[in-house]
């Protein structure tokens, strides 16, 4: 009887250590597309905040690229916000196209307005976004002064 208790517990041992093993071998793959989303979050977090830091002379183009990798790591959060009309990924877009904050409020309704001009369908990009965007500034100059 204590041989068979002994070979009971020997054998669930076993059967743990071979279940914690087979479980870890299977999110390897998991884990290294954890690691990427969170690499490319990162990196884009990484030119974000060290090109929008004091001193840095952003240029045009500097200011272009720095809206197209926020838009491009927060593109559904920011097509959510112009659907409200407001929000904070859409006031950080704002900021970074230089729509000076006292002009944001009408920024967001032109947002808002022409939502199903900006998004033309589920399968906007950032780039196309951002263009579209210019395109709605350059008609409505008043917003970035």
């Amino acid at each position: 009887m204590k041989t068979t208790i002994s070979t009971l517990y020997h054998t669930a041992a076993v059967l743990g250590v071979l279940f914690m093993v087979f479980a870890c071998a299977t999110t390897t793959d998991t884990t290294k597309s954890s690691s990427k989303t969170f690499h490319n979050t990162t990196d884009a977090s990484s030119k974000f905040t060290s090109s929008t830091s004091p001193g840095g002379g952003s240029s045009d183009s500097a200011k272009k690229e720095q809206a197209l990798a926020f838009s491009k790591v927060n593109l559904e959060r920011i097509k959510t916000d112009m659907a409200l009309g407001g929000g904070e990924h859409l006031t950080s877009l704002a900021t970074l196209l230089d729509v000076p904050a006292r002009n944001q409020p009408e920024f967001f309704a032109l947002t808002k307005a022409n939502f199903s001009t900006l998004f033309g369908d589920e399968n906007t990009t950032a780039e196309e976004l951002l263009a579209r965007i210019d395109n709605e500034l350059d008609a409505n100059p008043e917003l970035l002064k």
